[in-house]
């Protein structure tokens, strides 16, 4: 077994973490919308037949009733296709792109591979060459663009998004989330089990809001995480 299998075999990165609710808000997507992602959903075409969408994020039955069902490799997998919606990709177009990911790429999570990416852009460009169908040329045509020296890469706005990952033997490790644009808050695996974190301090975002929340005033609490008033401010507008 190579070491990027061992990697993802990790407790770390399969074991449910997160619950669904809980997980959508981390990336900052609707509750709705994360449940579709791994439960999948039906829709119906223009001429009236109804397609059923199979799941394209990891999740796993939960240990006990309402209990945690995503594992970080999930999570992972929900930042990616969170920035494919934001390029303006249909969500039943991202499905036969991810699908195509994952068997050229040769890995189930694909999209929590570092080979994302690396390749990814280039296996889209062969995946929009060899469909049959305008839509899914369409569909790589919002995620990916041709440089003039031929190189195939991500738009802005996914590139920006995987900017924000960084990778520990060719899996997502650490996650910089976007929606705090004034402090640097992450998600790590092996830093307080996978909750958004103040990277510079290690402490857990919910530590600084519920205390917050509790009325203790915000020059305090800047004061004991050793953090400025504007990053506390930051911090609460955007939890």
């Amino acid at each position: 077994m190579d070491g990027s299998s061992d990697v993802i075999a990790d407790p770390h990165y399969c074991l449910p973490i997160y619950h669904k609710a809980e997980a959508a808000h981390i990336i900052d997507v609707p509750a709705q919308t994360f449940r579709n992602w791994s439960m999948g959903y039906a829709y119906k075409r223009m001429d009236g037949s109804q397609v059923v969408s199979a799941p394209i994020i990891t999740t796993l039955e939960p240990p006990r009733p309402h209990g945690v069902s995503v594992p970080f490799v999930g999570l992972a997998e929900a930042y990616i296709v969170s920035a494919f919606t934001k390029a303006g990709v249909p969500m039943q177009r991202i499905r036969p792109a991810v699908l195509w990911l994952q068997e050229h790429i040769g890995l189930e999570q694909a999209l929590a591979s570092e080979r994302l990416q690396t390749d990814g852009a280039e296996v889209l460009w062969d995946f929009a060459k060899q469909s049959p169908d305008p839509a899914d040329q369409d569909t790589v045509e919002d995620l990916v663009v041709i440089r003039r020296e031929g190189q195939q890469v991500f738009r802005p706005v996914v590139r920006d998004y995987l900017t924000r990952v960084s990778y520990d033997r060719g899996w997502t490790r650490t996650i910089h989330l976007p929606q705090y644009p004034d402090v640097d808050v992450i998600v790590d695996p092996w830093l307080n089990g996978g909750q958004p974190t103040v990277a510079e301090r290690g402490v857990r975002v919910a530590d600084i809001v519920n205390r917050l929340k509790a009325r203790e005033p915000a020059e305090d609490v800047a004061y004991d995480y050793d953090l400025t008033l504007g990053q506390i401010e930051a911090l609460q507008r955007a939890a």
